[in-house]
């Protein structure tokens, strides 16, 4: 697991912070013979990040529907769940869907950007086998490793 975090001490204050969904992406990918290919990139996130006082990336609790509006089974998105705890100390976490469940090392990097409005950069990545969620969409896969990476920024609320 890399972990880092650049927040100077005291400069995340207590108050309400917010994830900034237009600078949320999330994608599944993996690889072959023709490179990358995209499994599926969910169109939002649902969720919480918890910080430590200091500002270190402490762990997540993210849910992340796979298929758009309107394209849902039985009422529902499938959604894929994905969470750490203590994440700056153990460095894995559990991604849930359905009634599978994997647990996996997480990359993380959360750093403050400064500026006029400054905000926290949050990075995620981890690397699971394909077979253990049959997610949407890859039952065509032969086993190899699925990539999940998250890009996102927290900010206070003005």
């Amino acid at each position: 697991m890399a972990t880092s975090s650049h927040i100077e001490p005291g400069a995340w204050r207590p108050g309400a912070w917010q994830i900034v969904l237009e600078a949320t992406e999330a994608r599944l990918t993996t690889s072959g013979r023709e490179g990358i290919r995209l499994l599926c990139a969910p169109p939002r996130l649902d969720g919480s990040f918890y910080l430590r006082p200091g500002g270190a990336l402490a762990g997540f609790d993210l849910r992340l529907p796979l298929l758009p509006p309107g394209r849902e089974r039985h009422g529902e998105p499938p959604v894929l769940c994905w969470e750490a705890a203590d994440l700056d100390r153990d460095g894995h976490g559990r991604l849930r869907y359905g009634n599978r469940e994997v647990c996996s090392p997480v990359s993380a990097v959360c750093a403050e950007i400064p500026g006029g409005r400054p905000y926290v950069k949050i990075v995620l990545e981890t690397v699971f086998p394909s077979g253990s969620l049959h997610l949407p969409g890859s039952s065509w896969l032969r086993p190899r490793p699925v990539t999940l990476r998250l890009f996102s920024e927290i900010r206070a609320w003005a």
